[in-house]
């Protein structure tokens, strides 16, 4: 029941009359009403009797109807009565104001026991009570118009308050407190409930009476309830919790159901014994059998399928079969949305004894499936390898993300394996189980399950690294890490070095702690005992070709058998070196770089060597006394290479005849021998042109030599011969300018090779700015070395000369037949070579 206004927030014995109130509910409240003074008539108000209301007209008017069957009592009872009335009057005649006309009372509280009875406490005090002894308190359902019980107060409770306030008749014993026994379906059906004091001169109450109509009470119509715990246990789902109503104090029977939403069925229902609930009575002591409103019932699980949405109901009833019932549907415990999300954070089996897993598996049935377990499954075996049970922590991060996941806040998990316990075998294949499942037993697979697959890193990884290398003259000084998964029971660690892939020395190694590799490298077997640092012995001398470091776990002690090995990501040169600088200028040559080699022991000399680009024919060398110049640059790039910051060398020198005008290579030699022949290593650059952008002359060997005055430009003593005496050209005799092999005096590409009368066999060259003939100087195709469309330097050799004599002729112009019409023409068509080559214009 509910109050509007609590009892000891009003001063009772000030209260006053006032009309009747509306509705109000009642719980340690009082309330006031109307009165109606029915003396010298009668009215019935019976347990089957006539309607009655709120207002005094409506009861007077009752009083023309009412029924006689009081009249045979005013017999002995109420001479009784008279007479203690007389005399109390005569006690009371000048004690109290006869005058008042008023009809005073207050309801003090109204409460529901356990019983279902009504304890009701208040006072009705007034003048009208003189001459009615009977006082009764009197229940009647508004909603039925009909009375639903009465008490006869028999015990007056002293109110010497309100003969204070109210100086009427009988003020001071005008309390009452009494108590009402409810029907259940009053208390289940009534809308409301007036409480009616009323005095009467009729020991039945039921005629000459004062009535005082309190204000009408309601009763709490609510359906409370609450599902306490939903538990799995040795496959029974186990439901507690309460139910607790007014509306279901005529329904005794009371069912728990479990309500497959998905499937739209009852899937499992139980008629419960009640179960007692002192604290829901406390906290709703106007609702019947509130302390009798548990429920504590199991199911069977195989029944259920804990993935669909599932529904408690709690059902009170008037029998077991009826349809008139009072239902509470809880909130449904599995929310039948199938979702199952997670994640494996991390593998750690960095330490050798231990896989540690970490990460998150969300699943809303894990609210009953309460056991989690983590099982260690082997692929390639197809089997199990272990279960634990772990606990479950907190993922707000999960929770975050999931929000529709009821239990994403407390997903995660952090298990250790011991590696000993295991047996795990390299190369296979494993996967990490996360199950949730209503069984505590075993692996939990014997109850319903929800399971969460995460494939674990492959065991079979390797990986290694070298952090620093650096070639001593006891061997390869090497640190880095290696670690491996198929380290597992082989326990010897090497590091051999190879050259050209054949071993040159071994170290055997013990490995120290790297906290760096275990934290990169986590899901690698023992990353974390992964360093070394050792120097691998041997004759640096015997590094040649390509090295390259080995790491190697072995099962043997002398590491030659049950192995894995590493090869490093890099092979290390035994002999490099770099041409830093060529730099070619009018009359020197400047040549800088480094070379390095770990044969250079016993080797104090070094050589440049000049030698054809083509042919290969040394053309020139000299001794390089600028040497072991420091090279920090090189020894970061070589460490492999003893000495290699010591490696560096530089020369300059004038260009000789022998170079001039040839496109070489360039060789630079480490060697034992002074002069350079024997016992040495080099390294060699690409091809270098020397002055190969510059005029040379045809036979270099004679150079410029000397001419007759028939064999120069233009008009000459001795050219008188020709037409208009002048010459075209410049001749180079055989016997001023000796020598076989005609070669280019300017690099170009050819482009004709051709035969003409007057030329004989030609040779055609465009250098960009000239064209260049070649004639008079080959008998035959044979004579001429080159092709037309190729690309040539100066110096190349054109052909064999087989006659007194080649003609050069050069011109800017480049319409060759244009060029032969104006041969004998001194008009500026044909140019001089003779200051062209020695002058080197160009342009």
């Amino acid at each position: 029941m509910h109050g509007k206004v609590s009892a000891n927030q009003i001063d009772t014995t000030n209260q006053t009359q006032t009309d009747a109130q509306t509705t109000a509910t009642v719980n340690n409240t009082s309330a006031n009403g109307t009165s109606n003074d029915n003396d010298n008539n009668t009215a019935a108000l019976t347990n089957s009797a006539a309607s009655a209301t709120t207002s005094a007209a409506d009861s007077q008017n009752s009083a023309a109807t009412a029924a006689t069957d009081n009249t045979a009592m005013a017999t002995t009872s109420a001479a009784t009565a008279a007479a203690t009335a007389a005399t109390s009057d005569s006690n009371e005649q000048t004690s109290y104001n006869q005058n008042d006309k008023g009809n005073y009372a207050y309801l003090d509280s109204v409460k529901l026991s356990d019983n279902g009875q009504l304890q009701v406490t208040g006072w009705n005090a007034t003048n009208s009570s003189e001459g009615k002894p009977y006082h009764y308190i009197i229940a009647y359902d508004n909603t039925t118009k009909s009375e639903i019980t009465r008490t006869q107060v028999t015990d007056p409770v002293s109110r010497p308050d309100v003969q204070k306030a109210h100086n009427v008749y009988g003020a001071a014993q005008s309390g009452f407190n009494v108590n009402l026994k409810l029907s259940a379906d009053a208390l289940a059906n009534a809308d409301s409930i007036s409480f009616i004091s009323r005095y009467s001169a009729s020991a039945s109450g039921n005629s000459n009476y004062t009535d005082f109509w309190f204000a009408p009470i309601t009763f709490d119509k609510e359906n409370h309830a609450y599902l306490d715990s939903v538990t799995v246990n040795n496959n029974q789902l186990q439901v507690t919790g309460w139910n607790a109503t007014n509306l279901a104090a005529n329904k005794p029977y009371h069912t728990i159901s479990v309500y497959d939403r998905t499937t739209k069925q009852v899937v499992a229902s139980q008629t419960i014994k009640a179960v007692s609930r002192p604290d829901v009575a406390k906290a709703y002591p106007d609702v019947d059998n509130a302390d009798q409103s548990g429920f504590n019932v199991s199911f069977d699980l195989s029944k259920l399928n804990l993935n669909h949405q599932l529904q408690i109901i709690s059902c009170y009833s008037s029998d077991a079969q009826s349809d008139n019932a009072v239902s509470y549907y809880f909130t449904p415990i599995t929310n039948g949305n199938y979702t199952n999300q997670g994640n494996l954070d991390s593998v750690d089996i960095s330490n050798g004894q231990q896989l540690i897993v970490t990460g998150w598996h969300a699943d809303d049935v894990s609210k009953l499936e309460s056991n989690h377990y983590l099982i260690l499954f082997d692929n390639t075996a197809n089997k199990q390898v272990t279960a634990v049970k772990s606990v479950t922590t907190s993922r707000s991060d999960v929770a975050k993300a999931y929000p529709s996941i009821n239990t994403a806040a407390n997903s995660g998990f952090r298990t250790s394996f011991n590696l000993s316990d295991l047996g795990l075998i390299s190369g296979h294949s494993y996967s990490l189980v996360s199950r949730y499942s209503t069984s505590a037993n075993g692996n939990g697979g014997n109850g319903q399950y929800t399971d969460k697959w995460f494939s674990l890193p492959s065991f079979n990884k390797h990986e290694n690294n070298l952090d620093s290398i650096e070639m001593t003259s006891e061997g390869l000084h090497v640190t880095g890490w290696m670690a491996s998964d198929f380290s597992l029971n082989r326990n010897n660690a090497y590091v051999i070095v190879l050259s050209n892939g054949k071993e040159i020395g071994r170290q055997k190694v013990e490995l120290s702690n790297r906290t760096d590799v275990a934290k990169a490298k986590a899901s690698i077997f023992n990353s974390l005992k992964s360093g070394f640092n050792t120097t691998v012995k041997f004759d640096p001398a015997k590094a040649t070709g390509n090295l390259q470091v080995l790491m190697r776990f072995s099962g043997a002690e002398d590491g030659n058998s049950n192995y894995d090995d590493q090869y490093s990501s890099t092979t290390y040169a035994t002999n490099a070196g770099a041409f830093d600088q060529i730099s070619v200028s009018d009359n020197g040559i400047y040549v800088s770089g480094w070379h390095a080699s770990d044969q250079s022991a016993n080797k104090p000399y070094q050589y440049l060597i000049f030698v054809d680009a083509e042919s290969g024919k040394e053309l020139y060398r000299q001794r390089v006394l600028d040497i072991n110049r420091s090279r920090p640059d090189v020894a970061s790039a070589e460490p492999a290479i003893i000495n290699s910051g010591k490696s560096g060398y530089q020369l300059g020198f004038n260009i000789p005849t022998s170079l001039d005008h040839h496109t070489v290579r360039v060789i630079h030699r480490i060697t034992s021998d002074v002069n350079g022949n024997s016992d040495y290593v080099d390294v060699e650059s690409q091809p270098i042109s020397i002055h190969s952008d510059k005029w040379a002359w045809p036979f270099p060997a004679v150079g410029e030599g000397h001419f007759a005055g028939a064999q120069l430009f233009g008009v000459n003593p001795g050219g008188e011969f020709r037409q208009n005496g002048f010459h075209d050209g410049l001749d180079f005799g055989s016997y001023d300018h000796p020598g076989a092999h005609v070669q280019a005096i300017h690099s170009g590409k050819i482009i004709s090779v051709g035969y003409t009368a007057g030329l004989d066999w030609y040779v055609l060259e465009d250098t960009g700015d000239y064209l260049i003939v070649y004639q008079e100087a080959f008998a035959s195709r044979g004579d001429i070395n080159v092709t037309p469309g190729q690309q040539i330097n100066v110096g190349d050799v054109i052909g064999t000369r087989d006659t007194s004599h080649v003609h050069i002729g050069i011109t800017k112009n480049h319409n060759f037949n244009y060029d032969l019409a104006n041969s004998f023409n001194n008009n500026g068509t044909w140019l001089n070579p003779l200051e062209i080559i020695r002058n080197g214009l160009n342009g």
